[in-house]
């Protein structure tokens, strides 16, 4: 009789632990873990609990999953040349990227396509790669990312005019850093994107030299996570 008590309280447990929605590990520090638990179990500060496979009571695995990212920015640049009697110049930019998100890192190539406001006949095509590191770990659940981003580029301008003489196109290396934000506004895989910063650009051109362009830069656009 003894032992059916027993038998019985344990099937009790279990079946209140296999009643609990989810359980979301919000931070962890070497073996400890904040966890959130939603549903009708409840946790007591201290007691030690058996974590049982969701696949023993036949519930489906996470399909939220952010391992990588596929996105497309927007950004308008207004930057100016450090050669004499230069003007601002501003610039539409469409930017391309995949990337491997490891949590409170997130790195991957972009590619990108700049056109010239004043001068539609100008464009510019620069592929390199991006890098951003997320002040929390960027996890499901969390509605807002916050960080330091840098991107890296290299590519041509091209500023549409033809001659049978010289070229006027020229080679570029461009960097760009500064603060963004992730907002994910249902909690799911999709969500929008806002980068503020400071653009640095070099131009090596074969009539004129090398020059510097550099000004400030902002950005927004969509992403996905899968």
């Amino acid at each position: 009789m003894k032992h059916g008590w027993l038998l019985a309280a344990l099937l009790t447990f279990t079946c209140a632990l296999a009643q609990a929605q989810k359980i979301r590990v919000r931070k962890v520090k070497g073996n400890q873990a904040l966890v959130e638990i939603t549903g009708s179990t409840s946790l007591r500060q201290g007691a030690s609990y058996d974590l049982i496979s969701p696949d023993e009571f036949g519930d489906e695995q996470e399909t939220n999953n952010r391992k990588y990212v596929i996105g497309l920015n927007f950004a308008m640049t207004n930057t100016k040349s450090d050669a004499a009697n230069s003007v601002s110049t501003t610039m539409i930019d469409f930017r391309g990227r995949f990337g491997w998100n490891f949590g409170n890192f997130e790195l991957g190539p972009v590619l990108s396509y700049a056109g010239n406001i004043a001068d539609v006949t100008a464009t510019t095509i620069k592929g390199g790669a991006f890098a951003d590191w997320n002040i929390i770990s960027n996890i499901p659940g969390e509605p807002f990312i916050y960080g330091l981003g840098a991107v890296g580029q290299i590519g041509q301008y091209d500023p549409g005019v033809t001659s049978t003489t010289a070229s006027y196109k020229y080679d570029l290396i461009e960097l760009f850093a500064g603060p963004f934000v992730k907002w994910f506004p249902t909690g799911g895989p999709y969500g929008f994107r806002l980068d503020v910063g400071y653009l640095y650009q070099r131009q090596n051109t074969q009539s004129l030299g090398n020059f510097v362009v550099s000004g400030m830069s902002a950005s927004a656009g969509i992403f996905a996570y899968f």
